[in-house]
């Protein structure tokens, strides 16, 4: 494909030889049209009949003869394939004329075609076409007769020919025009591009013996190939290296208070604390059942007292941390069905 378009740009590029080259060839093509002779053709079918009395005679002065041509089983047929043959000869053929290329027949039948005969002339004329499928069959008639009358057949009992197709009117054959003229065209286009490559290749020498330090392919394969002279790709930009970064110092985070979630804001029982010199037991309880520094037996110290107070609580009001514990309670999954 690449050479199709490389020869095309060139055909192109030098169109000032092309074109007149081409527009002989154009001529020539047609002058070859015109110079071929045109040809006619006529077609003549006839076919073999056998005797209406048989093969043997009767009323012939010697009855009881045969016609031997008729002692087979395909009489007909065979009889037909040894009149053609007959015929076929050069010197039947150059007798009748049929040996020249602008006049000429060609005679066919017997054998898988029956006792048919057809005979097919071509002719530089129209009349001569048509004289010449007529002279043939004619003759088909006289060597059949001939050959009967040699083997002293009865003459009730020759074979008869009849007509099927006359001598057809000629039809004029343009395929050996048409294929003479397109033989002249290709040879024409073939010398147009032998033309063209000659003078081209011609050019470039003398352009390299006058300037041999120039580079032989220098403006010649950018001509024949564009695709070549195409633009390299755009190469990416370098990134510049980023500046470093600054060591910032650690951040601190400071704790979150107290109380900043559900469960922190539930509320817990401080236990009492046992003042010094008070007798204490290990869970933290009085000893006797003695009462916490400053309550009764029996009762917890006030909501609002020190003692009652978270570490970190400040001076918020602790009725905000009695809440209810918060229970999470998982809800129960049903059962999954196995799948079919």
């Amino acid at each position: 494909m690449m050479d199709f378009f490389k020869t095309l740009l060139l055909m192109l590029k030098r169109w000032y030889i092309a074109l007149p080259v081409f527009a002989v060839t154009v001529g020539a093509a047609g002058g070859a049209y015109v110079a071929i002779p045109l040809h006619y053709e006529s077609v003549g079918t006839m076919v073999l009949t056998s005797p209406a009395g048989g093969a043997t005679s009767v009323t012939d002065k010697v009855p009881g003869q045969t016609n031997p041509l008729l002692a087979f089983e395909t009489s007909l047929t065979i009889s037909a394939a040894i009149v053609i043959q007959s015929i076929n000869t050069p010197e039947v053929v150059k007798s009748l004329g049929g040996d020249s290329p602008d006049h000429k027949f060609v005679l066919t039948g017997g054998g898988d075609g029956g006792p048919f005969i057809t005979v097919k002339t071509e002719s530089a004329s129209e009349p001569g076409a048509r004289e010449l499928a007529v002279k043939v069959l004619d003759r088909v008639k006289a060597e059949l007769a001939k050959r009967q009358q040699a083997l002293n057949a009865p003459p009730s009992t020759f074979i008869g020919v009849d007509d099927v197709v006359p001598p057809t009117k000629p039809e004029p054959l343009r395929g050996g025009k048409l294929r003479g003229a397109a033989v002249a065209l290709v040879l024409g286009l073939a010398a147009s591009l032998t033309v063209v490559y000659f003078l081209e290749t011609r050019r470039e020498r003398k352009r390299l013996k006058d300037n041999p330090d120039e580079d032989e392919l220098d403006g010649y394969d950018d001509e024949l190939d564009p695709e070549d002279d195409r633009a390299e790709p755009a190469r990416p930009a370098r990134r510049e290296p980023e500046p470093p970064r600054p060591n910032l110092p650690p951040v601190t985070r400071t704790p979150q208070t107290l109380g900043s979630s559900a469960s922190e804001r539930t509320q817990m029982l401080r236990p009492a604390q046992v003042e010094p010199g008070t007798k204490s037991t290990p869970n933290g309880r009085p000893a006797n059942g003695a009462p916490a520094t400053g309550s009764k037996s029996g009762q917890l110290p006030a909501p609002g007292s020190a003692s009652n107070r978270r570490p970190g609580q400040g001076n918020r009001s602790p009725e905000e941390y009695r809440e209810p514990p918060t229970v999470r309670v998982k809800p129960a999954q049903a059962p999954q069905e196995p799948r079919g």
